[in-house]
Formats: structure tokens, sequence, C-alpha cells
């Protein structure tokens, strides 16, 4: 397995380090599921597609970017797979969905300043939502142009527009993963609202529908054929337990 390092992010696409069987697959930080240690991809998400990957007889070559350019970059083909990515009209022509490894119960939170009051729905109108970029939340909330979103690429930019005054709440999706963007800032002037919606989502791996269709659908399918054996045996749940995260149901 190699890993390309943050500083090689714009040059990724000019070189030609992958061979036949070789997945490019891009890595963001998502704690507890993945995230990157010291230039190393990790957690039980990353060790799941590993141990699939060896034994479909496959290398993985991982890159640390932002989701938009994740997905950007699977639309033209120009790397094999995203981890953790949710179904979607818009991608769905240009994303080819592997096997789930299993479900998983969510809810959406909002992060606030602790004299707000966000309870209802309709509480969001006022306020300065920051969102991450391509990121999908719930239906309603998704396709609401009436509110003022302010959307960053990442969760350490979301955190500072909050601490800066630049944003009122940010909306949430990996709750872990705020709070240790909050930490790494030393802010803690912030709470959760009451509202939250529940979501249930399918963990897939998303591939290039462009490359699956230009000759790389075997190696996808001999990968989805390992993931979908892990999950039926319980081996994605003992992974997961292994390294102390909630694991999805089979």
């Amino acid at each position: 397995m190699r890993f390309l390092p943050a500083f090689l992010l714009l040059l990724f696409p000019a070189l030609a380090l992958a061979g036949a069987d070789t997945l490019r697959v891009d890595l963001r930080d998502r704690p507890p599921e993945m995230w990157s240690i010291d230039g190393r991809p990790t957690g039980p998400l990353v060790r799941v597609l590993e141990v699939a990957a060896e034994r479909a007889g496959l290398q993985l070559e991982w890159r640390y970017a932002p989701f938009a350019r994740s997905l950007a970059d699977l639309r033209e083909g120009r790397i094999d797979l995203v981890p953790r990515v949710l179904p979607d009209p818009e991608r769905d022509h240009y994303l080819h969905y592997l096997p789930s490894i299993g479900t998983q119960d969510k809810d959406i939170l909002f992060a606030i300043r602790p004299n707000q009051r966000v309870e209802r729905y309709e509480d969001l109108a006022s306020l300065r939502i920051g969102v991450k970029r391509s990121t999908l939340y719930f239906p309603r909330f998704d396709a609401d142009a009436a509110l003022h979103k302010q959307p960053a690429v990442d969760d350490d930019i979301l955190v500072r527009m909050f601490k800066a005054g630049r944003i009122d709440a940010i909306v949430v999706l990996d709750k872990t993963a705020i709070d240790i963007a909050f930490e790494n800032i030393r802010f803690r002037d912030f709470t959760y609202a009451g509202l939250r919606e529940p979501i249930h989502i399918e963990n897939r791996f998303a591939a290039s529908q462009k490359l699956h269709d230009s000759g790389r659908a075997a190696l996808y399918d001999r990968l989805g054929r390992e993931l979908e054996a892990m999950r039926r045996s319980g081996e994605v749940v003992s992974i997961y337990r292994e390294q102390g995260v909630e694991p999805p149901t089979p």
C-alpha cells in the first residue's frame, strides 16, 4: 500500500504511478472510521478495504483530498474509489457503487452557540449555517434553497468560521470529526441543538463509472465480491470492534 502525502495533492492527476491492478483511493478525515495519522491512512474503514483488496489481488494507492475534489476526480476517471459515499441522483450517473459493507443509523446534528435555541427545523431560517461542500445531510435540508448555507471544504475551516463568528451553526454528519476539529483549535464555546434528524445509510465505496466502463469493471467486481463476503461472514463487524468503533449492521 502506498500513500500520497497532502503536498502531492495537486500533482496526483499527472502522476502515472498506478499499475493495471492498482486502485487509486481517496481519503478524507471521517474519524473514527477513517483519517490520516502522520501521513498514513488509518481506521476500520481503511482496514476493511485493505483486507478486501489484498484478497482480490489488488494494490491500493491512497491520496488525501477534500471530498468535493474526490467526486470531481471520480467523475473524470482520475481516481478509482472513494469510501463512504451516499447515493444521489446527480452523482449516480457517474458513480458505480460497490456492495454495501453494512447499514448505519446516524443523527444529523447542529453545532450552535450555548445561548442559542434550535429546537425545530424552522429555527434554522435565521441562521448562517456552515456545510461541508458536496456533503449530503437529509433531503429537506439539502433541497432547501431558502436557508443561508455557507460551504467550506472541510471541518477545520468550518470550526474556524464558527469561532470567528462568520457562521451561526454547523450542520454535522459526523460528530466525532467536528468534536476533534473544535478540540484542535481549543474552542469549547459550542453545544449541540435539540434539533436532530435521524438518517439511515448504506456504507458503500463509490467507484468511477467512467473507469468501470473503460475496462476496470473486472477489478471492481473482484473487490466487490470480497467486500460482500466480509460483510456476510461478520469480518467487517470484527474489524470495527477490534478498533473500538461502533460497527455497521450487516
